[in-house]
């Protein structure tokens, strides 16, 4: 993918015409997409989700796991699973 030609899907604000990506190792977007764990990634979720309210020309790059997080659960013993 050529990020230098990417266009967001949506209208930029006229304020934010400047093209900026974000880096990150996790982020919390959607609880489904397993690419986040914690602090970090709710930081990041909530940047993009910021740059979108604004219309901002922002996009974030990050690493999509091969096998993803995982779901840690107590069991009524508080035994983890």
């Amino acid at each position: 993918m050529n990020f230098r030609n990417y266009q967001v899907p949506y209208q930029i604000n006229d304020e934010y015409a400047k093209k900026a990506a974000y880096f990150s190792m996790e982020f919390a977007i959607h609880q489904p997409l397993k690419i986040y764990s914690g602090g970090l990634g709710f930081l990041a979720g909530s940047h993009l989700r910021s740059a979108f309210e604004l219309r901002q020309n922002m996009i974030g790059i990050g690493i999509l796991w091969k096998y993803g997080y995982y779901d840690q659960t107590r069991n009524q013993d508080q035994t983890l699973e």
